[in-house]
């Protein structure tokens, strides 16, 4: 029976465990906040990062800040230190390609694991249904012997290049994502200043050409952007994290793109 170690139980890793022991796999979790229960003799939580990682060879890194990663990883008690000799360390947690390129050096040279990057995207279905997409940044023979794990809770498993590839696509997904919700917001805000109601002019759009993820899926939000009442500040400090990482991203490859530099005025109209 395939048992997995998962750090951080958030919305994506509650989801993705949930999945997971729906399909028949054990799951050792550990996050010292949210209070998650799936219900199934398949799921065990411990109190420390440690105790979790003792039990399987596969270490999922989900939690929410990026900041907290290399704490995790290299902490006395972290996944670094307790998991089984030569794991597989699988980072969902979105972070710079160049920031995973050197945890992925120190994992190896300091605890003999191998660390991937795994970035996640929603699809159209449930999470907990295994609808995710998953980016992958790694060596082939590294990213084949991980397949038949990763797709046990994903249907879209991606190998994007070597490691770092697979936060250089989700960035570039972010990317898109905040830049066509900014453009979604700024129509809807002139349609309505010029007398058509959001509901009305969002569905006449979202079954059309100017269709986006971000239109169909971002109704609550919008409205309450549109009323004034702003997006909640976990959203807003998550999109800033993520632009800011992508413009991190860009400039390192030689400058920052102009719609990418324009996008960062959606976090003004949170």
């Amino acid at each position: 029976m395939t048992e997995i170690a998962l750090h951080g139980l958030g919305e994506m890793g509650a989801d993705i465990a949930r999945c997971l022991v729906g399909r028949g796999v054990v799951v050792h979790a550990h996050d010292p906040v949210a209070e998650v229960d799936p219900g199934s003799p398949n799921f065990h939580r411990w109190e420390t990062a440690g105790e979790a990682a003792r039990r399987a060879s596969v270490q999922l890194i989900a939690v929410k800040r990026p900041e907290d990663v290399e704490t995790l990883l290299f902490g006395d008690e972290g996944p670094g230190a307790s998991a089984p000799p030569r794991s597989l360390v699988v980072v969902h947690t979105t972070l710079p390609p160049h920031t995973v390129r050197e945890l992925r050096r120190r994992v190896g040279e300091e605890h003999g694991h191998t660390l991937i990057d795994a970035a996640l995207s929603r699809r159209d279905g449930q999470v907990r249904e295994g609808s995710l997409s998953l980016f992958l940044g790694g060596e082939e023979d590294e990213v084949r012997a991980a397949r038949p794990v990763l797709e046990r809770y994903s249907d879209n498993v991606v190998h994007a290049g070597p490691p770092g590839a697979g936060m250089t696509v989700k960035l570039c997904n972010n990317w898109l994502l905040y830049s066509n919700r900014h453009a979604a917001l700024q129509a809807l805000r002139s349609g309505r200043e010029l007398g058509v109601d959001p509901e009305v002019l969002r569905g006449a759009l979202a079954s059309s050409t100017g269709s986006s993820w971000a239109l169909t899926h971002y109704s609550g939000l919008d409205e309450a952007i549109l009323d004034g009442r702003g997006a909640p500040k976990v959203v807003r400090d998550r999109t800033r994290s993520e632009l800011d990482m992508a413009r991190e991203m860009t400039a390192a490859g030689g400058g920052v793109p102009t719609s990418l530099r324009e996008t960062f005025a959606l976090l003004e109209a949170m």
